[in-house]
């Protein structure tokens, strides 16, 4: 399997939309700092890229930075001076199990990520390249490298997002949420035992070639 020239063109397509709404939702905030500290040290990466691809409504976009030295600075940067922290109403549970608001909101920060008014969702849990190794599906795993402008993406990961295909990736328990959450969209599972399938990532999944991920510009030299 290789990238057909309509495949360059719809990932070139994608690279665009992903910059264009990365910059459309920072703008929002006006934090040039911020700003400053996630294209010089974040890489973008998770569903987000998927319902580009489709033109559906983005939920959020998932930052990681690319080291543990970047992870502290913007972590602390975000949490401690408390701007732009999206909060969300907070509920309690009636008699009969019904949600109440309780009148309060909680700021959207947790142990492992937090997320701000423009819906981008900074994760730090962990630096990237640990962060991938647990996601779930293949289709999670192609990224948009914010300093260098380039996003990288295998042939079997733009198949699985351009047939809507839920192929795991044998690095964790896939969650039955997750998993009903995407088949609602018209995702379709892949034939195989996502709870007992370990497999090297390396190794690739059975009957799925191209893993390696690669920079479309590199496989169109004129495109800078």
């Amino acid at each position: 399997m290789s990238f057909s020239e309509s495949d360059k063109t719809r990932i070139l397509r994608l690279k665009s939309s992903i910059a264009s709404y990365y910059n459309l939702q920072m703008k929002k905030i006006g934090d040039r700092q911020l700003e400053a500290l996630f294209y010089e040290n974040c890489v973008i990466s998770g569903g987000c890229i998927s319902s580009m691809f489709h033109d559906e409504p983005v939920q959020d976009i998932d930052l990681y930075a690319t080291s543990e030295k970047a992870v502290k600075i913007i972590k602390d940067y975000i949490v401690n001076s408390g701007k732009n922290i999206k909060s969300a109403e907070m509920y309690t549970l009636d008699a009969d199990g019904n949600k109440v608001n309780t009148g309060s909101t909680q700021a959207l920060v947790t142990l492992n990520a937090v997320t701000l008014t423009n819906d981008i969702q900074f994760i730090y849990i962990d630096t990237w390249d640990k962060c991938k190794n647990n996601f779930d599906f293949i289709h999670c795993m192609p990224h948009y490298d914010l300093a260098a402008q380039k996003l990288y993406i295998s042939e079997s990961q733009f198949d699985a997002i351009k047939n809507k295909k839920l192929i795991p990736t044998g690095k964790v328990e896939v969650k039955q949420k997750r998993l009903e959450k995407y088949q609602k969209r018209g995702w379709g599972l892949y034939d195989i035992e996502l709870k007992t399938a370990q497999y090297n990532w390396a190794d690739g999944v059975p009957g799925f070639t191209g893993f390696t991920a690669q920079e479309i510009s590199q496989i169109i030299p004129t495109v800078i």
